[in-house]
């Protein structure tokens, strides 16, 4: 089921019982605890023009139907405010499958192999991170609202570290 909100930054492409469960760090039917989406959770990094991102949805749409491919956001316009000039398309996965979900992304037409893990991501928006900084920057912020944003993402972000045992709880997008 693609998801295209015209307010949202992404557009998402998820099964539609995800409407009922609100998660989809789940294999094997069990939902994840943090700490294994830390160890486990990634995703494949698509970069493309949105017009191929729209159509690769499409074809990809199928997949995440009959559960191949847990879910998929990509990006409405380019990040620019984080140095990307292109759309970025996120295809996640438990990294156990990630050479499945390869297999079905390399029949369409994607060739860059880039696969990014949770943790990674999760490190680069922690304060300090590459792409906590680099947002700050984009948006001008002052120090005041530069200190909240970076204490946003710690408390956010530091709970999922802290407690590995509970389970994953994704945020709003």
């Amino acid at each position: 089921m693609i998801q295209d909100y015209p307010t949202s930054k992404f557009i998402f492409i998820f099964h539609p019982k995800l409407l009922m469960d609100k998660s989809y760090t789940v294999r094997n039917g069990k939902a994840m605890t943090n700490g294994e989406v830390l160890q486990y959770w990634g995703k494949w990094i698509v970069l493309g023009e949105r017009s191929w991102l729209d159509d690769l949805a499409l074809t990809l749409n199928p997949y995440v139907e009959d559960e191949k491919i847990p879910i998929i956001k990509y990006d409405r316009i380019p990040s620019t405010n984080l140095g990307i000039e292109e759309c970025v398309m996120m295809v996640y996965c438990d990294h156990r499958d990630r050479d499945d979900v390869w297999c079905i992304l390399s029949r369409f037409g994607v060739k860059l192999k880039a696969w990014v893990s949770e943790k990674e991501t999760m490190e680069m928006w922690l304060p300090g991170g590459r792409l906590l900084e680099r947002w700050i920057r984009s948006k001008n912020l002052d120090e005041i609202d530069s200190e909240t944003a970076r204490s946003d993402a710690q408390s956010r972000l530091g709970y999922v570290f802290d407690h590995p045992e509970e389970d994953f709880v994704p945020w709003e997008q």
